[in-house]
């Protein structure tokens, strides 16, 4: 009786096991990963953490440089505005200077190159508050509006170089990111083929294992009835 209880445990146990193999590889292959837990794969749990970590890390860096170059685009086109404005004085300088204009003519020139001059910001900065075409000559206000026209220019060659190092620079962010994202995918993603074959075996195990444990308590029936017949 003792070596029967002792064989039904063993059996029992051995069943157990096996409906917890085949309970991890359905999990498996309900999940899509292979490690779903550190007690998968210890090792491959913590280098896919680190890699998670990497990720998510880079994820951050490019939504933090995509930020930024939302901002310097906006500079990059109030730069442009700038620049078509100061453009626009100059021309209206010379056309000051042609001799044919009187002073309604002119007036009517500086009113124009006042309204441009408002719509800059930095304008005093750039030396644009200094152009008038009614009080000094057209060379004074030409040097003023060239100037301020270099400025700009040399703003605009600073911030290209700025966007084309930060398109650069999220190029790699965006490279190291699919190559992490690709690496923990190779330690974490379940293997179809390999799982839905152990899970095959695993429930053939199960089935076995089933079947061999009604045999024997069949048998140990059969053994006690002959034994108390």
């Amino acid at each position: 009786m003792q070596i029967g209880s002792t064989s039904s445990f063993l059996s029992s146990n051995i069943i157990s096991q096996q409906k917890k193999k085949e309970e991890e590889e359905n999990e498996k292959l309900a999940s899509g990963r292979r490690i779903n837990s550190a007690a998968d794969d210890a090792a491959g749990f913590s280098i896919s953490q680190r890699l998670t970590s990497q990720i998510n890390q880079s994820a951050q860096l490019n939504a933090n440089e995509t930020y930024n170059q939302s901002i310097a685009n906006i500079e990059s086109s109030g730069l442009q505005n700038s620049s078509d404005s100061v453009q626009r004085i100059n021309e209206l300088v010379v056309a000051s200077g042609n001799g044919l204009n009187g002073e309604q003519e002119l007036g009517a020139i500086q009113a124009e190159i006042d309204e441009l001059v408002a719509g800059i910001d930095n304008a005093s900065d750039l030396g644009l508050d200094t152009i008038n075409v009614t009080t000094q000559s057209v060379d004074d206000n030409l040097a003023a509006g060239q100037a301020a026209q270099e400025q700009l220019l040399s703003s605009q060659t600073d911030l290209g170089a700025q966007i084309n190092a930060s398109d650069s620079y999220q190029r790699q962010l965006s490279s190291a990111f699919e190559n992490q994202s690709a690496a923990r995918s190779r330690i974490e993603d379940t293997d179809y083929a390999r799982v839905t074959s152990d899970q095959s075996k695993a429930e053939t195990l199960l089935e076995a294992s089933v079947r061999a444990q009604k045999e024997k308590e069949e048998n140990e029936k059969k053994a006690m009835g002959n034994i108390l017949g």
